[in-house]
């Protein structure tokens, strides 16, 4: 393994470990979501933008602001397709808590490791995304958000791109 996958995996499970250890258990909530969209690829070997990314996942947050998730997800197009799977940090700038009417957007970012697999063997590498939960009902929502896998490679990067929005609920 190399050793930037090795930090990256370090660094989201200490954030992890860190957000599951100092929060209270009644501070803590557990949002689950299910998210699909457009999505693409660019990299060395070319680009194209004719994929579809699905996943769902989930997140435990402190307070309603930082935490950690994981994610299961396909990346498809007529070729064929990735499955992805994902542990990361989140940030959510805004308490994603039931509030007020003036507090329904949780915009947020998150960042963490993935791995890509499919049939022919796997590959590391890490995410980045952010977007918003925009709170509907107490406990459903809409969430919108762009993610960017990045694989590293020798060759030079590859990028999984993907605009997604679906469903957040707690």
């Amino acid at each position: 393994m190399q050793s930037w996958a090795r930090v990256a995996i370090v660094s989201t499970l200490a954030a992890l470990v860190g957000v599951i250890a100092t929060a209270r258990p009644v501070a803590a909530q557990a949002l689950g979501y299910g998210i699909a969209g457009p999505a693409g690829y660019s990299g060395f070997f070319g680009n194209s933008f004719q994929s579809v990314h699905a996943a769902g996942g989930g997140e435990v947050l402190a307070g309603g602001r930082v935490g950690g998730g994981g994610e299961f997800g396909l990346l498809a197009n007529t070729g064929g397709g990735l499955f992805i799977t994902s542990a990361n940090a989140v940030f959510h700038f805004v308490p994603s808590r039931q509030t007020p009417i003036r507090s329904r957007i949780s915009p947020s970012v998150s960042g963490g490791y993935t791995r890509l697999f499919s049939g022919d063997g796997g590959f590391n590498a890490w995410n980045a995304g952010a977007g918003a939960d925009i709170w509907l009902k107490p406990r459903v929502g809409f969430r919108a958000e762009f993610r960017d896998h990045v694989r590293p490679d020798s060759r030079g990067g590859v990028h999984y791109l993907a605009i997604r929005a679906g469903v957040v609920f707690r």
